[in-house]
């Protein structure tokens, strides 16, 4: 479980990889209108002890990211407590929270573009250098297979407060405006997941 030994110092001494506050989320993006089958999803959870990451997983961030596909049908993969091995040497080893790839109905990892960490014990703040180090391995990844990707977004979330992230070159950028999830209202996580979906994809189409 190497990748959350990963700080932001560790990111810089090891990885060689800055961190930078940068709001690079679009000031408005275009409503996302969640289905009523997630909305009652979410309004179950509230009845549901929520103490846990596994719980918190299982009834607010699965919910939301099945949302995302069924928005998007053939269009990207989810893989959940996935192993991604990419450099030993260089602790980039471990299991992912979840890895999103630009390749749809795959079974394997392929074309990885966003990664996703569970914040331990709630704190958001924690995650980032497990995140960055998804991140670049990623980004590692892509490059040894032929498919480089210009940015590699990621989100570190306690299911209720997202932070997302982006990876260019070696910076590592992170959105100082979390994104509030509620059960009523997942549409502005919902939102902002369609702009890095939509971003990465039309990224490949250019390629």
């Amino acid at each position: 479980m190497a990748y959350n030994r990963y700080t932001l110092d560790k990111l810089k001494d090891k990885l060689e990889i800055n961190d930078i506050t940068q709001e690079f989320l679009p000031i408005s993006l275009p409503t996302f209108q969640a289905s009523q089958n997630l909305l009652e999803n979410l309004a179950d959870a509230i009845g549901v002890g929520l103490l846990s990451e596994k719980s918190k997983s299982e009834h607010i961030i699965v919910p939301v990211l099945k949302e995302l596909r069924h928005k998007n049908p053939n269009r990207f993969s989810y893989f959940s407590g996935y192993q991604f091995n990419i450099d030993q040497k260089l602790d980039l080893k471990g299991y992912c929270d979840f890895i999103l790839s630009a390749v749809p109905n795959s079974l394997t990892i392929d074309a990885p573009v966003f990664c996703m960490v569970e914040a331990k014990k709630g704190e958001i703040e924690e995650g980032f250098g497990q995140c960055g180090a998804e991140m670049y391995a990623a980004q590692l990844f892509n490059q040894r297979h032929n498919n480089p990707q210009k940015v590699i977004y990621g989100c570190v979330t306690n299911a209720f407060t997202w932070c997302f992230l982006k990876l260019e070159k070696n910076v590592l950028a992170i959105d100082p405006n979390y994104i509030p999830l509620t059960f009523a209202e997942p549409h502005k996580v919902l939102a902002v997941l369609q702009w890095i979906l939509n971003s990465c994809l039309a990224e490949r189409k250019t390629e």
